[in-house]
C-alpha cells in the first residue's frame, strides 16, 4: 500500500520548516505550499488525503483555499489551523463550511500527528463504505 500524501499550507516559511521537522519520520508523504494557488497546483499533481491550511494567508485565505478544495476535490480530509484568538468565531465558520478539524497555534505536535493520524483514518474509512456501497448497489 502507498504511502499517504498529506499537503500543508501557510505563508510563513518559519511554520512550515518547523513541521517539516517535526514530521519528517511519520509515515505519510508530506507536500508543501505557501499560498493557496501554490497548493492548489499541488493538489492537481497527486491525490490528496488531508490538506492543513493557515487560515491568514495573504491573495487567498485559508477559508477560501478549503472551499476550493471541497469543490475539486471533496473527498480531502481538510484541516485549518490559526493563531487567532477568537476560537467560537473561527468554529462557526469551521462548521458552517465543513472543515473536519481545527488546530490552534502555537501547535503541540503531538496533537499535529494525532489529528492526521485521524484524518487519515477518517478518509479511509470514508473510502471503504463508498466502495461497500458501491458492492452492495451492483448486487441489489
Amino acid at each position: 500500500m502507498s504511502k499517504s500524501n498529506i499537503i500543508i499550507v501557510d505563508d510563513e516559511k518559519s511554520i512550515l520548516s518547523s513541521l517539516k521537522r517535526e514530521l519528517i519520520d511519520e509515515p505519510y508523504d508530506l507536500f508543501f505550499a505557501s499560498n493557496g494557488q501554490e497548493a492548489l497546483k499541488i493538489l492537481s499533481e497527486r491525490p490528496f488525503k488531508v490538506i492543513l491550511s493557515d487560515v491568514n494567508m495573504p491573495g487567498m485565505d485559508g477559508f477560501e483555499l478549503l472551499e476550493k478544495v471541497k469543490k475539486l476535490y471533496p473527498d480531502i480530509i481538510s484541516v485549518i489551523f490559526s493563531g487567532l484568538s477568537d476560537v467560537n468565531l473561527i468554529l462557526s465558520i469551521v462548521n458552517a463550511r465543513q472543515i473536519e478539524r481545527y488546530l490552534m497555534k502555537p501547535w503541540s505536535i503531538i496533537d499535529v500527528k494525532l489529528t492526521i493520524t485521524q484524518c487519515i483514518e477518517l478518509f479511509d474509512l470514508r473510502t471503504d463504505v463508498a466502495n461497500l456501497r458501491k458492492q452492495l448497489k451492483k448486487r441489489s
